[in-house]
């Protein structure tokens, strides 16, 4: 399994590099990218971590890039950085899914304490994918009857009152229930329901919001 990775999108050289060291300090790998049309033509996508982008970009701008990443189904978690009164941006940001957005300068601390949330979060998020697409694999082995079998056992009715729900007989409940046992590899309800969970489990955009809205801030700015 690979690494996570920490990409740095920043169109300021030395605060990128600056970043990189704090974080490759506390042991995470990074990588520089010097504008968002870079990141999105040289990243890999599917390694995990975390962006950290800059709302504030010559050419494609940080919320551009978000808007790209969604419509190109990248879920890598995005952190946002940004200079004085960008606040409307920040509430349109994680309206669109980012996950944190805090002001420059970031203390070092905080930007290596949010960066370790976003990556466990993805580290999480993607071992509930590879489940959900295992149980949606192990559902797709029961016919269309069955699975409706398997939807009422697993809400703890006994055969009997299954079978009138579906107006069927008790033994052909019984029968039917063997086979999505066998075919699942399961042996009780309670598995059942929580194959049909996970196979149902919604994938959350926001692990962590802590943006931080201070009086000075309301009224904007243009700083960055």
């Amino acid at each position: 399994m690979l690494s996570p990775l920490i990409r740095l999108v920043d169109d300021e050289p030395q605060l990128r590099k600056a970043q990189a060291f704090v974080l490759q300090l506390a042991g995470f790998d990074t990588r520089e990218f010097e504008s968002a049309e870079d990141f999105l033509e040289k990243d890999d996508h599917e390694r995990p971590g975390c962006v950290v982008l800059d709302i504030r970009m010559g050419g494609m701008s940080g919320l551009q890039c978000q808007e790209e990443m969604n419509a190109r189904g990248i879920r890598l978690p995005v952190l946002f950085l940004s200079g004085h009164g960008d606040i409307h941006m920040a509430v349109m940001a994680l309206k669109r899914g980012a996950a944190d957005f805090l002001q420059k300068p970031v203390p070092a601390e905080k930007l290596v304490e949010a960066c370790r949330t976003l990556v466990d979060w993805d580290a999480t998020s993607r071992e509930k994918a590879r489940e959900r697409a295992r149980a949606k694999q192990l559902l797709a082995k029961l016919s269309p009857r069955e699975r409706e079998v398997a939807q009422l056992v697993a809400t703890g009715l006994p055969n009997k009152a299954v079978a009138d729900r579906l107006g069927v007989s008790e033994q052909n409940i019984k029968i039917h229930r063997s086979n999505i046992y066998a075919k699942l590899a399961l042996r009780s309800a309670v598995e059942i329901r929580s194959l049909l969970d996970s196979a149902g489990a919604d994938e959350k955009k926001n692990p962590l919001i802590t943006l931080q809205v201070l009086p000075e801030d309301v009224g904007g700015g243009d700083s960055s």
